[in-house]
């Protein structure tokens, strides 16, 4: 046991137990840079299968759609470390969907300054480029005239 707690308390030193019988811990989940308010109300023989999982508001709001996923790991994880492990690693999930479906689109100018400097490479060396505009394949002939192709992730700035 105390090997468990030390091993949560190294991947996640923003959570502590808040009493004796460590039924209720408190604290911080982090991911992505962020800080994510939680409390974990665990049954007094420590199952999680019949834990209680409260989330700060942020926390909810991102998790919204994964409850289901949350509340069948929390049901199948054997310790609150593992529970904790997988929290985190759907929360960088669920963290990563966001910033996909809330992604700004650039501006009209950032693809003028595209077309304009594919032109100026010449169309004929544009051998693919994505509906985004973000990824664009480019051949190349080296001095001894074999081909290269050249990818480029691009990001609007």
């Amino acid at each position: 046991m105390a090997d468990t707690d030390a091993s949560l308390l190294r991947q996640f030193p923003l959570l502590l137990p808040q009493n004796r019988a460590k039924t209720v811990y408190e604290g911080f989940i982090s991911a992505q840079g962020r800080d994510f308010h939680l409390r974990i109300l665990l049954p007094e023989d420590l199952q999680l299968k019949n834990a209680r999982l409260l989330c700060s508001w942020q926390l909810r709001t991102i998790l919204n759609g994964y409850h289901q996923i949350v509340q069948q790991r929390m049901e199948h994880s054997s310790d609150l470390m593992s529970f904790m492990m997988e929290l985190k690693m759907l929360l960088e999930l669920a963290l990563k969907n966001k910033q996909e479906v809330y992604a700004p689109l650039p501006p009209p100018q950032f693809y003028s300054s595209i077309i304009e400097e594919i032109g100026a490479l010449g169309w004929d060396k544009l051998v693919y480029v994505d509906t985004c505009l973000s990824t664009i394949k480019l051949k190349a002939e080296d001095a001894s005239g074999r081909e290269h192709l050249i990818t480029l992730k691009l990001k609007a700035k």
